[in-house]
């Protein structure tokens, strides 16, 4: 009985850790997560079906709690549609480093 508590406790504790690591998709026979360097990601999956580029401001609060712009950073968000059976997968970069995929709206 323990043996079976502790074998459901480990497949959920797995579970809780994929989940934590975000989305994958599926390219061709590649399949990519947040891990794969924006080159890597160009190389296995190709261009994507739109591209959406913005610049944000990066601002710091100073010891007297006043805010400053330190500097600014590139987030783009690409969408690819890999069939017309699967849903988008929007995948975020910001400053050249792939953060996130998931679902597209």
């Amino acid at each position: 009985m323990h043996a079976r508590l502790f074998a459901i406790a480990g497949l959920l504790s797995l579970g809780l850790i994929s989940a934590a690591h975000g989305d994958s998709m599926r390219c061709g026979p590649a399949v990519v997560n947040e891990t794969i360097s924006v080159s890597e990601l160009l190389q296995k999956c190709g261009e994507p079906l739109s591209k959406d580029i913005k610049t944000e401001d990066v601002i710091a609060r100073n010891p007297d709690g006043f805010t400053y712009k330190v500097g600014t950073k590139i987030i783009e968000r690409w969408i690819y549609q890999r069939s017309t059976r699967a849903l988008p997968m929007a995948v975020t970069i910001i400053d050249g480093k792939v953060t996130r995929l998931e679902r597209a709206d």
